[in-house]
């Protein structure tokens, strides 16, 4: 009882001004002293939390450029290991392995299988490869090199929303007999193109995506992703959280060449999938609804 008529005193008239400012100088500094030793429930509430986001260690590029159709012919019924060699030969410009001058080159200035990309080039992960989150621990410098190492924290695998699908297919043939009927049928359509493809496959760190959140946990739920879908290959090829889309993170990306594919055809780029405002509006709404079930 005795604390409590304590307490009281202030607000009885016999105390004086001076000794109740005093108190009130007490009382707005308990508070600062508080908040600067020790970590308190409401500063850990705001304090910001980093996650990587990781869809597996296979993937690679994919490009898909417009070549000469001479070079589509020559190579229409040969075997992807021909074509393959051919242009790694034509690439590399090795003494011992000459390039055949008469066969067709795909462009006539062509350096590297990389910068036939006109109509389509991509670098990600198999879109078929999980989806793993980890909370990345550390502060400034360690928590950037915890974010892009195997340091991240322990890896937990969740589901995403597949958003949508970007198609990115073309024609092949297994004769010259198939190829001139299609020719034949697309000869009023000038987005009728002769193409290559080539998709190195790899393995290791092909990029990460990161999440920064005020103090909550991360939300399966908000993480969503596109894929693009080729003849060769389907890649992962956006991604979101919360509807913002994210960063795709390639810094000190390292990968091993674990296989190689390459095809030539026709494409019809009235056919090629464009990530329109119309189309990310109709997906979105899906989302929504899913979200809602």
């Amino acid at each position: 009882m005795e604390k409590k008529k304590v307490k009281k005193k202030p607000k009885t008239k016999k105390v004086s001004k001076s000794k109740k400012k005093k108190k009130v100088i007490k009382k707005s500094i308990k508070p600062k002293t508080k908040k600067t030793k020790q970590d308190t429930p409401s500063l850990t509430k705001n304090k910001k939390r980093i996650f990587r986001v990781d869809f597996g260690r296979y993937g690679g590029e994919v490009t898909v450029g417009r070549v000469s159709p001479e070079f589509v012919k020559y190579f229409i019924d040969k075997d992807s290991g021909d074509l393959i060699e051919y242009l790694q030969n034509l690439e590399w410009n090795d003494p011992e392995n000459p390039v055949d001058p008469n066969i067709p080159k795909p462009v006539e200035n062509f350096t590297a299988w990389n910068e036939c990309d006109d109509i389509l080039h991509e670098n990600n992960c198999y879109s078929d490869g999980g989806v793993y989150v980890a909370e990345v621990q550390g502060e400034g410098y360690e928590l950037w090199n915890n974010g892009i190492s195997d340091n991240a924290g322990e890896e937990k695998q969740i589901e995403a929303y597949h958003l949508k699908d970007r198609e990115a297919y073309f024609d092949r043939f297994e004769s010259q007999d198939e190829l001139v009927k299609a020719l034949e049928a697309n000869k009023d359509n000038p987005d009728y193109v002769p193409v290559l493809s080539y998709h190195p496959g790899e393995k290791g760190i092909i990029g990460f995506y990161f999440v920064e959140t005020d103090g909550e946990d991360f939300d399966p739920k908000k993480l969503a992703y596109s894929t693009v879908e080729t003849t060769l290959t389907s890649l992962i090829d956006r991604v979101w959280y919360d509807k913002k889309e994210l960063d795709h993170n390639m810094d000190y990306a390292s990968t091993t060449g674990k296989s190689t594919y390459a095809a030539v055809g026709y494409m019809n780029l009235k056919w090629l999938d464009q990530d329109t405002p119309e189309a990310l509006k109709e997906a979105w709404e899906s989302y929504d609804d899913h979200l809602k079930s």
